[in-house]
């Protein structure tokens, strides 16, 4: 790729243009157009150990040209879109479901093009989370009373306390395996779900009582057996007041990294 630049526009061009906007449906696909793109401005955060996982689950596709890379996350009722500018002339392809992405940015460093763009659009900001990070997890790390449930139960019971949007609502199959606390009657008191963005959910009568730090202490302990030296990273809402006090208790302080959803009606 050539770059043309000056000090009032900037534009890119590829030595082979791609005539059309091709579907990608394939990780390894992605990953060959992706370095295609320069990161001046993006917010797919997951690993790609993630992204091939929605590839082989068949929800995410990917639309690329000379202009602006998009990956879409298909999930139940909306699409969920991340986005690389090559300029701010792209648009989205008309999608029937919701739309909802996410701009991450340094509090010094707010990408102004990027959410202009997205306003231009027929977005509209949704909500913020600043991230929480600690490079080791304090407490006991114990997985003792914290088990596996069944990707149905995990679903149905995070379904309940989060929105489509603010959970990985992806697709059930990727819900096996999500951590679970229970009661003396098996009734789910609390639930942790590992995907690519990580909810905990403590039904009302557990609140207050410690289970939502022994759950992420039984991930932090899971985490720790494929790599000792893992630093955690959290989004929690600034106002999430019972949130921020369970991480600070486990060692996590907030930095200086923020996150905005945006959600197209």
């Amino acid at each position: 790729m050539t770059q043309k630049d000056n000090k009032n526009n900037m534009s890119f061009h590829f030595q082979h243009p791609l005539k059309t906007k091709p579907v990608i449906a394939d990780f390894d696909a992605y990953a060959d157009v992706e370095g295609r793109y320069p990161r001046t401005i993006g917010n797919d955060y997951m690993l790609p150990s993630g992204l091939r996982r929605l590839f082989e689950f068949g929800v995410m596709t990917v639309e690329a040209d000379e202009r602006a890379l998009f990956m879409f996350e298909r999930r139940h009722g909306f699409t969920k879109l991340r986005f690389r500018l090559l300029d701010i002339a792209a648009e989205i392809a008309t999608q029937e479901e919701l739309l909802a992405t996410y701009l991450t940015y340094h509090e010094n460093r707010y990408p102004d093009i990027a959410a202009n763009w997205l306003l231009s659009q027929g977005f509209i900001k949704s909500h913020t989370m600043q991230r929480h990070s600690a490079a080791k997890v304090t407490g006991i790390l114990s997985t003792e009373g914290v088990e596996r449930a069944s990707a149905e139960e995990a679903y149905a019971e995070l379904c309940r306390h989060f929105s489509f949007i603010e959970a990985d609502l992806s697709c059930r199959e990727l819900f096996e395996g999500a951590l679970c606390v229970r009661s003396s009657l098996g009734k789910p008191l609390g639930m942790l779900y590992m995907g690519q963005t990580l909810s905990i959910a403590v039904a009302a009568e557990a609140r207050g009582k410690g289970v939502g730090q022994r759950l992420y202490r039984a991930y932090a302990a899971y985490m720790l057996l494929n790599n000792n030296k893992t630093v955690f990273h959290e989004w929690i809402h600034p106002d999430n007041i019972a949130s921020i006090k369970m991480f600070s208790h486990l060692g996590f302080s907030a930095d200086k990294v923020f996150t905005d959803c945006y959600v197209k009606s």
